[in-house]
């Protein structure tokens, strides 16, 4: 567009509208240029041919595995979201290559939708090389329900250097970056907390019982110690196998 041309038009135009209704019409110009002046999610171009890349992504409900994306980004915005409660931690694994010796894994959650990330929207997962990176992420409880962009992005750097403004960096390089679709859904309530409290959990037989004293259960997950997903059903049945892993963790 012709910026110079355009004004030059609109000049012209409004010097045929009577004064009173100068104050509505730039008004209105002033609405519309704002709204394009609203930008868009960056994508950093990285280098992660190298396997300093991001090979799967774990949290709640979500495990996606994947490769070196184009110019070490891609948008897997359109998968399942998994549901995170407002007020509750949620563990995240990211499994990262071993292009070095240090690969640095952060993630930012874009809570009030204003399609940039920024200091109060990261958490530093940890660092790692050819291994699986886990830490927790706490959803703020002043941020809204709906669906959030959640970007995963792994840098060929050591801690100090993974911060919080490194969302659309490019200076590093050597690294990839992922974005993700999250439903923030709201706080557990009270009767929710107390049916929690209400379950049994035996091992017999080589099964694992499970079962809620006053009513159906919802879902169940199942991870491991490093934080993954490894079972996920809903509506189950109140026996399940056991797996073979020397040591599970449950979360309900």
């Amino acid at each position: 567009m012709n910026w110079k041309t355009t004004f030059k038009n609109q000049k012209k135009q409004f010097t045929r509208i009577r004064f009173h209704n100068m104050k509505f019409i730039f008004g209105i110009l002033f609405c519309s240029l704002g709204f394009q002046a609203h930008s868009q999610y960056c994508q950093p171009v990285l280098d992660c041919t190298d396997d300093d890349l991001i090979l799967n992504v774990s949290i709640g409900t979500l495990t996606n595995a994947s490769t070196c994306g184009s110019n070490g980004y891609s948008n897997f915005t359109a998968l399942a979201a998994p549901n995170l409660n407002m007020g509750s931690s949620y563990p995240i694994s990211v499994t990262v290559g071993d292009g070095w010796s240090n690969e640095s894994v952060s993630v930012w959650i874009d809570y009030n939708g204003n399609n940039s990330f920024e200091a109060s929207e990261f958490t530093y997962i940890g660092t790692g090389s050819g291994s699986v990176v886990t830490g927790n992420i706490t959803i703020p409880t002043t941020t809204t329900v709906g669906n959030k962009r959640m970007r995963v992005r792994v840098a060929a750097v050591g801690a100090a250097a993974a911060t919080d403004d490194q969302a659309c960096d490019e200076d590093s390089e050597y690294g990839e970056t992922e974005d993700y679709t999250v439903n923030i859904q709201p706080a557990l309530g009270i009767d929710e907390i107390k049916n929690q409290n209400k379950l049994v959990v035996s091992n017999s037989n080589s099964l694992l019982n499970i079962s809620s004293s006053n009513s159906l259960i919802d879902s169940i997950e199942l991870y491991d110690l490093t934080g993954k997903l490894i079972y996920h059903k809903a509506n189950i049945k109140t026996t399940l196998p056991v797996w073979t892993t020397p040591s599970l963790a449950i979360k309900f």
